[in-house]
């Protein structure tokens, strides 16, 4: 392939046929995919794991039940999204006050993308402006994907002189069972992301990265541990690898170390398969503000290893999926942990996230939330919290009653954007003490 290639796709009011270049990066997916695996690696050392209990969990002594998904491949194009510059405007500013509030506890993870973060899902309760570029949008991401069912906002930022969260890809818990994964139940089939630009993304500004020749593929992690011992795994590489399947297989992790986890093994899984193939070379598009790419997120994309800029990069991106079918009885990822008590603990563990995120807006308790969104009559026993948003780490991907972002949250973002006045003004933000209490809980290893 060229050093460019031209993307087409999409309209503007006029009409005309939106065209941007896709242009290579200068990195390819081996070398990034080994960086990403390093700034991640740091997780395993909170974990202590018996090298005997190891052992006794990987191949020889136990055999490993791997598969693949291999979706329908769609190639990468460019659409522009409906987002006047007032719009763009409020979402720059509410970017940036959300940033800073997760700048207050972001030391607690090992990555922006972690279960508590204030960004990707949960940027419903945090960016006022989100809600209303999902209601511009439904049309336009219906007419370019007829197949989606449910649409999820996802707004961030890449503070200058940071980096992006490296290299990785969308998977699902359905994705890790081979069972659901020979019957397409339990993830989406097809999954697309609108990644708009807030700002314009040249090259010098860490832009957004896809390896769109790379194999399009959703692995379970035994698939990944046997491909990468094929490739000659060995040493204190294999023993960091074998630790890490071992702590995610046994369910050894916590909630917010566990994406982490897995997003080294697949990373260490790019960066020892793709060493041993012809290199296979990251692309961005040299967007305007309001060009979305829209790309098959089961597509390896991301990169951390372009050159820091001084200048932010600010991104909203809607995250699309098809209609996602479970087997009889069952209505969500959730209910593939069979043991009550377990699921029981995770339904815990989920409100005490969402209690967390509400803390740091101010709010005393999740019941005060719901009742400003839902009315007095609702409260926490009465709702489901995954319903609330989706939930990618349970495969909950379908829309319920209470999905956040089809309710009136008004009262909640006049709220929200008091508290960023205030940021603005005093020109910082405390992490109130009760958000930290709950942070601390939340960090906790797993227990029952």
């Amino acid at each position: 392939m060229s050093d460019t290639h031209q993307i087409t796709g999409g309209t503007v009011d006029d009409d005309t046929t939106v065209t941007g270049t896709y242009q290579k990066t200068g990195t390819f997916l081996h070398s990034s995919a080994a960086a990403h695996a390093e700034q991640l690696s740091p997780v395993l050392d909170k974990y202590q794991a018996d090298p005997a209990a190891v052992r006794a969990t990987l191949p020889p002594e136990r055999k490993l039940n791997t598969s693949r998904f291999l979706p329908e491949s769609h190639p990468t194009h460019v659409v522009r999204m409906n987002l006047d510059d007032d719009l763009a405007d409020n979402l720059a500013r509410q970017l940036r006050c959300q940033a800073v509030i997760q700048e207050s506890f972001a030391a607690a993870s090992i990555g922006s993308y972690f279960p508590v973060s204030t960004m990707f899902e949960n940027c419903v309760l945090f960016v006022p402006s989100a809600k209303r570029f999902y209601d511009l949008n439904q049309d336009l991401v219906r007419e370019h994907f007829p197949e989606v069912e449910t649409a999820v906002v996802n707004a961030f930022i890449v503070p200058a002189e940071k980096r992006p969260y490296g290299t990785h890809a969308a998977s699902s818990i359905a994705l890790q069972i081979p069972s659901l994964v020979r019957k397409q139940l339990g993830f989406p089939t097809e999954y697309r992301s609108f990644h708009t630009a807030l700002t314009p993304t040249p090259l010098t500004r860490q832009p957004f990265v896809i390896f769109e020749e790379a194999d399009l593929e959703a692995p379970n992690l035994p698939y990944v541990y046997t491909k990468m011992l094929e490739h000659g795994l060995e040493g204190e590489r294999k023993d960091a690898v074998d630790k890490a399947l071992y702590l995610f297989q046994e369910g050894l992790l916590s909630e917010i170390d566990l994406p982490s986890v897995r997003d080294y093994l697949m990373a260490m899984y790019w960066a020892v398969t793709y060493a041993d193939r012809p290199p296979s070379p990251g692309y961005y598009c040299d967007s305007r503000v309001g060009d979305a790419l829209v790309f098959d997120n089961y597509r390896v994309h991301a990169d951390s290893t372009l050159p820091r800029t001084t200048k932010d990069r600010l991104t909203i991106d809607l995250r699309c999926f098809n209609k996602v079918l479970y087997p009889k009885g069952m209505t969500s990822g959730l209910d593939f942990i069979v043991d009550p008590a377990e699921r029981a603990h995770h339904v815990r563990r989920k409100w005490a996230s969402i209690e967390f995120l509400l803390a740091t807006l101010g709010y005393e308790s999740v019941d005060d939330f719901l009742r400003l969104v839902f009315g007095s009559a609702r409260t926490a026993a009465d709702i489901d919290p995954f319903g609330l948003m989706t939930d990618l780490q349970f495969g909950i991907y379908n829309k319920s009653d209470y999905h956040l972002l089809d309710q009136n949250l008004d009262a909640h973002y006049e709220r929200v954007e008091a508290l960023y006045d205030a940021i603005e003004k005093e020109g910082e933000y405390v992490l109130p003490e009760r958000a930290r209490q709950c942070l601390a809980a939340l960090s906790e290893q797993p227990g029952r």
